[in-house]
């Protein structure tokens, strides 16, 4: 809600004070990301490891919000979308091995792949798509986002693509925990595998993740016709002319509109 409230009010209504105020919060972005991704590697309960993995990746929606282009801003939508898919499966996926054992430790685990193997293939899948694997959900929104803000910084950009493969150690790091390795506590031998029920809301959110990865089309084509708008009503808005140029004047006519509802615009 509060990147969403960045890019519906504070981008349109204070075009001046988002250039402004870019580079700072940038910096902020980037410390949240590394700092999260630090603090989550330390954690011991696999259900902390996902939340704070989801701040790190608000840092990433905030450095694609404030690149102040269509690129950026649409990568970071998009990105939120894929947030809501994948950290809510990850959750889901959290309470489904809470359900079976109520400790979130991962101490407490080890070896599940041989004794879950469906869930473990679909945990995978969805870390994979968390630390932005391409072909997944979240590397679609990475990717815009970073490409956004490299327009107007290469080296804050360069520190963010940095900070985001230590989200992919972290990630790696839980999942051989928990998967991986001798089944070395006895109440996780005969531990029953996702029935029906949890396959009926898990898979659904699998198919999102990857379907969106390969073809985000659907998704990012509609994003990307409200954020032109916003762009363009940014530079009308802006008084100064550092502002007008951070932020680009996309020109649009109607025959260009015609042709983008068409799906003919290249």
């Amino acid at each position: 809600m509060g990147t969403y409230a960045f890019v519906r009010f504070s981008l349109p209504m204070f075009p001046d004070a988002s250039v402004f105020f870019m580079f700072p919060i940038a910096v902020i972005a980037i410390i949240m990301i590394i700092y999260t991704a630090m603090v989550a590697y330390a954690q011991e309960d696999i259900k902390q490891v996902v939340a704070y993995s989801s701040v790190s990746h608000m840092g990433v929606i905030i450095l694609g919000t404030f690149a102040l282009n269509v690129e950026g801003i649409s990568g970071s939508v998009f990105l939120m979308i894929a947030h809501g898919v994948v950290s809510g499966a990850l959750f889901l996926l959290v309470g489904v091995i809470y359900d079976r054992r109520h400790t979130k430790l991962m101490s407490e685990f080890g070896g599940l792949a041989s004794v879950m193997p469906r869930y473990a293939t679909i945990f995978g899948i969805m870390m994979m798509a968390s630390v932005g694997l391409p072909l997944t959900i979240n590397f679609v929104g990475e990717f815009l986002s970073l490409l956004g803000f490299y327009q107007q910084s290469h080296i804050l950009t360069l520190l963010a693509g940095i900070a985001i493969i230590v989200g992919a150690i972290y990630m790696l790091a839980a999942y051989k925990k928990v998967f991986f390795g001798e089944v070395t506590k006895e109440e996780n031998k005969n531990l029953p595998d996702v029935n029906k029920k949890e396959l009926l809301a898990l898979i659904p959110l699998t198919i999102i993740a990857i379907w969106l990865g390969v073809y985000p089309k659907p998704v990012l084509e509609p994003i990307n016709n409200s954020v032109e708008s916003i762009v363009q009503l940014m530079h009308d808005k802006a008084i100064t002319e550092e502002a007008k140029t951070r932020i680009p004047n996309l020109i649009i006519n109607n025959s260009n509109i015609e042709q983008y509802a068409a799906g003919e615009a290249k």
